[in-house]
């Protein structure tokens, strides 16, 4: 990095002062006339203008209002700020493209109106951040107001008397930038949070680097590339780069705030790609900008991103994504793939030349279909951080994934919850992750701020589907302490023919404690649907309690085994890191069959749950929502299978797909599992083999090396009498 460093202040001082071109931040002149000279030409690409054209429309013809903050996210204060950097936005792109000087005039008022009001404000009087901003609560906020306030100014810039420039730069635009870099006063945690590898920082450093462009200020953009002491060492756009992502293009946080900071990431590097062309910002670190699009789609079931960390409800039909689509799309045309994620999900445009490209291309039948592929996602800057694994259905006829975290923490919005699963089929989520207690820019809840129960409960490791030990979280709930540790994915075959596997491990999330999973996507001739077989082995040093969480969507349908039901009245199931929050609804224990079985249905579909269990264990069915006085909890529901006075302990379940149920028809079959028993025929520091037996006289036998992780090493075992060879860590024997 260091050379590319070197390159670009050489391109800084020989090219930003004499490049001052206006507009050249998201789209230049030369390109703005093409898509003037192809109008009527794509009536897709049409509409998005004229859409864009429309919102501009209605911010002229509406006085201007900035008001002095008094609100959070959501509040009306709040959403006008923000309705007014989208006008501003809207208005000098319509003034790009109609050259009509009265959506110029707007935008000028509109700056010249917080020109006055900037220098009178002081912190944002609502103290729900560490960083709070001035316009806007916390300064991330800010910093978006700028991103898209410095577009707006770039395209009317030539419009403008230098006595305007001067107003506006010296008492908003510069005040601004240096609030974002360093913060002000007593505070400047901005300062931290600028050179942090953050998306907030990628925000900020891309606010500061376009307005430093627009402004022509070399010494803003340098700062934004390298960070606040300019080396690049330490901090700045550049370093975000090379540290946010993987090798694989995964975002550290995770897919939902990977699909919020690729939009500054793209919109900068789009500007740098104009200004500095030389730098071939979009080839650095071999093309990782796309990478991360790429993945981002591949993190992604029915266009809804999975529920990793801190995500609540978004997916490739977000604004983040139109914009990573058509800037990476006009970088790379040849990825015709793109194309049908903007004309399944999107359906709008940028009134960029990428956006106008990719609408041309899509009326042209250019458009390749997504082709989703199991695959595993590396975590950390080297990817040698853990990972993300998917597995996806290989038949067209299926639509299912399965996936399997064991990342790092995550930074803030990261989750204590090592070896998780989650698993989708039939277009729903059916194996759930909560993602995150918000309800985003909704005042009334909690200030659209994440709630206190995102703490309590959604990041506790009970929130998810993994092994808890003695009713805590991973790492005592420390994120200071989970941050300096990783799990691993330490096995993966997706090209196994009948079964793809993906094993993970943990050593360090609980003192004394192993874990180990293994998921196995089994393709049989006898079962309806591919089957899941799920081993989550602990071992441990001395007993704990375990419990083994599943949640999921869906309605209950029965269990194989007596339970007793609450009646009048409910009592928690804990006091603390989560448990605190569930309502115990039923329980019972297995004491005539050494399988116990949960069944239940989602929508025209089946699933059932069979593990090896004893007398000894107990079952428990749960409600979410306990201890929640503001309704914040959704009323979410767990079958939890407990383990008590266990040193060492093999979860081992079969989790069954089938039936169907025509509600139309009122016709149904094959609603009872097939499964007859699932039993540990092996336990031992080397191997482990788990026999799932079925209906017919069927059966499915997972063997496992527990020492040895090369696909080449070549195992045999002889189990019941008969013979058992593979090659690599996991074996599947289909009868």
């Amino acid at each position: 990095m260091r050379k590319f460093v070197s390159c670009i202040f050489m391109v800084l001082g020989g090219c930003l002062l004499s490049s001052a071109q206006h507009p050249s931040l998201l789209f230049t002149q030369e390109e703005v006339s093409e898509i003037r000279a192809g109008k009527g030409m794509v009536p897709e690409f049409d509409k998005s203008l004229s859409e864009v054209l429309s919102a501009a429309d209605a911010a002229v013809n509406s006085s201007i209002s900035v008001p002095v903050p008094i609100d959070g996210g959501g509040g009306a204060v709040h959403e006008q700020h923000k309705s007014n950097y989208y006008a501003m936005f809207h208005c000098g792109v319509a003034y790009q493209l109609t050259g009509d000087k009265k959506y110029a005039t707007y935008v000028a008022n509109m700056l010249q109106a917080y020109a006055k009001l900037y220098p009178t404000l002081s912190f944002h009087p609502l103290q729900l951040s560490p960083v709070p901003g001035r316009l806007f609560w916390q300064t991330l906020n800010e910093s978006v107001w700028l991103v898209h306030t410095a577009v707006a100014y770039d395209c009317i810039y030539n419009t403008l008397s230098s006595k305007q420039r001067a107003t506006i730069e010296e008492n908003l635009f510069v005040p601004m930038a240096d609030f974002i870099m360093d913060g002000m006063g007593d505070n400047h945690a901005n300062k931290k949070t600028f050179n942090k590898m953050h998306n907030h920082a990628t925000w900020a450093t891309a606010a500061v680097g376009m307005i430093g462009f627009a402004m022509n200020r070399e010494d803003y953009v340098k700062k934004a590339l390298y960070g606040s002491d300019e080396t690049g060492k330490r901090g700045g756009f550049i370093r975000q780069m090379d540290y946010l992502f993987s090798p694989d293009g995964y975002f550290t946080e995770g897919a939902y705030y990977q699909r919020y900071a690729i939009w500054p990431f793209v919109i900068f590097a789009q500007c740098i790609d104009n200004k500095l062309p030389e730098l071939k910002i979009f080839d650095y670190r071999d093309n990782i900008l796309s990478k991360a699009l790429s993945t981002l789609i591949q993190l992604s079931y029915e266009g809804e991103f999975f529920h990793i960390n801190d995500a609540l409800l978004k997916g490739l039909s977000a604004q983040e994504l139109a914009y990573a689509v058509d800037i990476l799309y006009n970088m790379n045309p040849s990825n015709k793939s793109l194309l049908s994620v903007a004309d399944k999900y999107q359906h709008t445009y940028l009134p960029i030349i990428g956006g106008f490209k990719v609408a041309r291309d899509i009326a042209r039948g250019e458009a390749a279909p997504i082709v989703y592929r199991s695959s595993l996602f590396r975590d950390g800057r080297k990817g040698d951080e853990g990972g993300i694994g998917v597995i996806r259905s290989t038949a067209s006829s299926l639509n299912s994934a399965l996936t399997l975290k064991a990342t790092s923490h995550g930074l803030s919005h990261g989750h204590f919850d090592k070896l998780t699963m989650a698993y989708y089929d039939n277009g729903n989520e059916i194996l759930t992750d909560y993602g995150a207690s918000r309800f985003l820019n909704i005042e009334a809840k909690y200030k659209g701020h994440y709630t206190r129960e995102n703490q309590s409960f959604a990041k506790q490791t009970i929130a998810h589907n993994t092994l808890v030990v003695d009713e805590t979280s991973n790492f005592g709930g420390d994120i200071k302490v989970s941050s300096r540790y990783h799990s691993d994915i330490i096995y993966h075959d997706f090209n196994g023919g009948h079964f793809q596997v993906v094993v993970a491990k943990d050593a360090n999330a609980y003192p004394g404690v192993e874990m180990k999973r293994t998921l196995a996507y089994v393709t049989t001739p006898f079962l309806q649907f591919p089957l899941i077989l799920d081993v989550l082995q602990a071992n441990a040093d001395r007993e704990h309690q375990y419990d083994y969480p599943l949640w999921y969507n869906g309605h209950f349908v029965s269990l194989n085994f007596p339970y007793t039901k609450a009646g009048n009245e409910l009592r928690t199931l804990g006091t603390k890191n989560g448990y605190q929050h569930l309502w115990l609804e039923a329980w019972g224990q297995n004491e005539s069959k050494n399988t116990s079985c949960f069944t239940f249905v989602n929508k025209n579909r089946f699933y059932t749950v069979s593990t090896a269990t004893t007398p000894q264990t107990e079952i428990k069915m749960l409600r979410l929502g306990a201890n929640d006085p503001d309704f914040n909890l959704r009323n979410e529901t767990a079958f939890l299978i407990r383990e008590k006075a266990r040193k060492n302990h093999t979860f081992a379940t079969s989790i069954e797909t089938h039936g169907d149920y025509d509600v139309v028809m009122e016709t149904s079959n094959n609603l009872v599992s097939s499964c007859e028993e699932v039993k540990v025929l092996m336990d031992t520091a080397s191997y482990t083999v788990v026999k799932a037996i079925y209906k017919g006289g069927h059966s499915v036998l997972l063997c496992l090396s527990n020492m040895d992780n090369s696909k080449e090493k070549k195992h045999n075992l002889t189990i019941d009498g008969l013979d058992y060879t593979w090659n690599g860590r996991c074996g599947v024997f289909i009868r």
